[in-house]
């Protein structure tokens, strides 16, 4: 901030804290005191210098939003590394950290999107801020890096898994996890089922999610009551599973993510010709529907992209076409 051309000078309280022989300040800063000094260095405004991922301005909102409206919180710290003009200087005796307020004179380094949503909230908010000082333009990238590189984010199998006990479900999640656990507990797929992470071999809560969702938004047991969903999807995996093991192919389970995400992809179609034809979603409906299955070889769907999902759902549905019959009174 310029008073008559002279930048107001600041002192807040910090904490000094050294990790490696390296020197940090961890500060509360307010928002507006952030929107006056912190500035980004993106690679693509500045191919040389610039480090930093274009501001994906839809999740800046979102932030801003949960604020504003949602009454949230975002207690992790933004990473700064403080510029020359910043001048900035720690007292160790009252524990204090003076600085400039110039314009541009704090480079974040990790926080962008936190950053610029806090700052375009209608409130001014206390934020923790992480302040390097005196690094040099490469040791700002090699920070970049690591905390990019080293820091693993949460899992969404396990973001769904304790949505319920955060109470942030929505009805939809809360049907599919109901059903997940029924599937767990009784149907070909229990021991194939993981609730909170992801591992060869087994169905994720995020796939299963993703793969079922349909069940409730389209086809004959939509607007059915969770058992029968329930009873429906339970005879139409065991038919499944029954017709990869008469396969004779190893690489025919249902508890490939792949090969599961394809037979999803067939469950209202198949549910519909099952009711045309046999009148019911039984078991052994399901098993003659599907014996066509059985002719493919799975062995040959190496990959697990979407490329190959579509193909194996492709084959599938040729398999499953049933021939027109033609009778000679037709002409």
């Amino acid at each position: 901030m310029d008073f008559g051309g002279k930048i107001m000078r600041k002192s807040i309280n910090a904490l000094e804290c050294i990790q490696n022989k390296r020197k940090f300040y961890i500060v509360s800063m307010s928002s507006d005191d952030l929107k006056e000094m912190c500035f980004v260095s993106r690679k693509k405004e500045d191919p040389i210098k610039g480090f930093q991922r274009l501001l994906d301005k839809k999740r800046a909102r979102r932030i801003t939003t949960y604020l504003d409206e949602e009454k949230g919180i975002i207690p992790s710290a933004i990473i700064v590394s403080a510029q020359d003009n910043a001048q900035m200087r720690y007292d160790f005796k009252s524990a204090k950290l003076s600085f400039e307020k110039a314009s541009e004179s704090m480079l974040v380094i990790d926080g962008q999107h936190r950053m610029y949503g806090l700052i375009d909230a209608v409130n001014n908010y206390e934020i923790p801020v992480v302040i390097f000082i005196g690094l040099t333009s490469a040791e700002e990238v090699r920070l970049f890096i690591d905390i990019n590189t080293t820091q693993k984010g949460v899992p969404s199998a396990l973001i769904l898994d304790i949505k319920s006990q955060a109470g942030t479900e929505t009805k939809l999640e809360e049907r599919q996890r109901l059903l997940f656990e029924h599937l767990d507990e009784d149907s070909v797929l229990s021991g194939y089922l993981l609730r909170n992470e992801s591992k060869i071999g087994k169905i994720s809560r995020t796939v299963f999610n993703a793969s079922t969702k349909a069940i409730y938004e389209s086809g004959p047991v939509a607007t059915y009551s969770d058992n029968i969903i329930y009873k429906t999807l339970k005879n139409y995996l065991e038919a499944v599973d029954y017709v990869f093991k008469i396969s004779a192919n190893k690489e025919a389970r249902i508890n490939k993510t792949i090969l599961f995400k394809s037979i999803m992809a067939l469950f209202n179609d198949v549910c519909e010709k099952c009711l045309i034809k046999y009148k019911d979603l039984k078991v052994e409906s399901f098993k003659d529907y599907l014996d066509p299955l059985k002719e493919l070889n799975y062995d040959e769907y190496t990959g697990t992209n979407k490329a190959t999902e579509s193909k194996i759902i492709s084959d599938m549905k040729n398999l499953l076409k049933e021939p027109m019959l033609v009778d000679e009174d037709m002409f």
